[in-house]
């Protein structure tokens, strides 16, 4: 008997972890977590786990001594990445190209594909690393017939302004996980929302870039600051308003299992 309950109570515990890996809609804090020294690289971890569409989800941040190159161990080929440059001036080298690019400047690296970073800058230069893992196999074919891997300069993109404050577009295409990836960049004044508040079937992350944010999520208000990640479930009530003095930035980032999603 005693071992009968010993096996149920390990199952139990088996179980309970993995129901806990499960992410769940809210803001996960980036100034709070606490570095990890890894060779020549800071690393400070925002959230790591899996979602309705993604089987493995992690997202934290690298910072560079200024003057530094660093090349990333070879990654599992299962995985996918968004890189996005939280500060400093980083030259990015994605298969063979290279561009030196700042804050809000993004990378998509498909699965294979190698990046490395040189900060040019004469500070400690960081960025996000978004790695993913779909619940579908790696579509490379779809990948491939869609383009290559890219590097986005954030100085470059293409602005529109209205009165409630700016949007960029990243890009909006098919990936090596996704049928659809989306990525664009809003920029609220004081005082704007976004949009209504509303759901959708596509899961979706909040990266502030700059200022802060009073989200909708569910029933509950949370703020949200630079830095920070808010995680969006499937089908989850959802609105951020810039409730501070100064102009807000952030990425709104989706993935799309299907096109139709």
């Amino acid at each position: 008997m005693k071992a009968i309950i010993t096996i149920l109570l390990m199952v139990t515990s088996v179980y309970a972890i993995a129901q806990n890996n499960e992410l769940h809609a809210g803001v996960y804090n980036w100034s709070n977590s606490k570095p990890q020294k890894i060779g020549i690289v800071d690393k400070r971890p925002v959230l790591k786990g899996s979602t309705l569409d993604l089987k493995k989800y992690e997202i934290y941040t690298l910072t560079l001594p200024a003057g530094k190159t660093y090349t990333p161990p070879i990654s599992d080929s299962n995985f996918e990445q968004l890189i996005v440059v939280k500060s400093g001036n980083i030259k990015l080298i994605l298969k063979d190209t290279s561009q030196t690019v700042g804050a809000g400047s993004i990378a998509l690296v498909l699965v294979g594909d190698k990046i490395s970073f040189q900060n040019l800058s004469n500070e400690p230069a960081t960025w996000y690393v978004i790695n993913y893992q779909s619940v579908n196999p790696p579509d490379m074919q779809r990948a491939h017939d869609s383009g290559p891997s890219f590097i986005k300069n954030w100085d470059q993109l293409k602005v529109n302004r209205s009165v409630k404050g700016e949007t960029r577009s990243l890009f909006d295409r098919p990936t090596s996980m996704f049928g659809r990836f989306e990525v664009h960049a809003t920029a609220l004044n004081p005082g704007y929302a976004s949009h209504d508040p509303h759901t959708h079937r596509v899961e979706e992350l909040i990266l502030m870039l700059k200022g802060s944010v009073l989200e909708t999520i569910g029933e509950d208000k949370i703020n949200a600051y630079s830095g920070d990640c808010i995680y969006l479930q499937s089908q989850i009530l959802h609105r951020p308003i810039n409730n501070a003095n100064e102009q807000c930035y952030y990425l709104a980032i989706q993935w799309h299992n299907l096109k139709t999603d």
